[in-house]
């Protein structure tokens, strides 16, 4: 192979595994701030 190949190779594995992660995070960050509605929402019932 070519060295422009494995570069390409290299930089497409890393936007692959950059992508998949963002995109599993996100979902995460959604749910915290649902929790944390949820919490507010028990707290100002307790009041």
């Amino acid at each position: 192979m070519s060295t422009l190949a494995v570069i390409l190779c290299v930089w497409a594995l890393v936007a692959t595994c950059a992508a998949l992660f963002i995109r599993g995070a996100s979902p995460r960050l959604q749910r915290a701030t649902i929790s944390a509605k949820r919490r507010q929402v028990r707290a100002s019932i307790a009041e």
